[in-house]
């Protein structure tokens, strides 16, 4: 995903909002076991140019994870949104700006696994299981009352 600088000024312009659903040729991998990034990630920002090769990123990325809860087990989906800045040039360290073009790609890879969860819940709040009866508790009370569980 390659955003043009060059285009930008051929069309007079100095800045664009810009949408996009992005599905990365290699997959991005969580390391949280049984969850996986759900396609496609959406993109929606602004580019503004700032100097004869730079520009700001301003970009809004909304992605979901589904897999198991690392609590209770249950499947689940979850939506994150991250929101980006970006300062971009020919001299950057992290995202150069090379022949008028900006690799969107590796910013948006960052931005993901930067704020990939540690573990992944069904919900904020979620329970879990009972060690003794095996009771999903946020479905239904203990059966075996067992205090550990509580």
């Amino acid at each position: 995903m390659i955003l043009d600088l060059l285009d930008l000024k051929r069309r007079g312009l100095t800045e664009e909002s810009f949408y996009f659903e992005y599905s990365p040729e290699s997959e991005i991998q969580t390391d949280i076991p049984e969850v996986n990034l759900q396609l496609p990630i959406r993109i929606n920002g602004q580019i503004t140019l700032i100097g004869e090769h730079s520009a700001i990123i301003d970009a809004e990325i909304n992605f979901s994870l589904c897999g198991e809860c690392n609590r209770c087990l249950k499947v689940a989906t979850k939506k994150y949104q991250v929101e980006i800045s970006e300062e971009v040039d020919e001299s950057s360290e992290n995202y150069k700006v090379v022949n008028d073009k900006i690799d969107f790609g590796k910013i948006v890879y960052d931005a993901i696994i930067i704020n990939m969860p540690i573990q992944f819940l069904c919900k904020e709040d979620c329970k879990g299981i009972c060690m003794g009866c095996g009771v999903n508790l946020n479905d239904a009370e203990c059966k075996c009352n067992n205090k550990e569980s509580k």
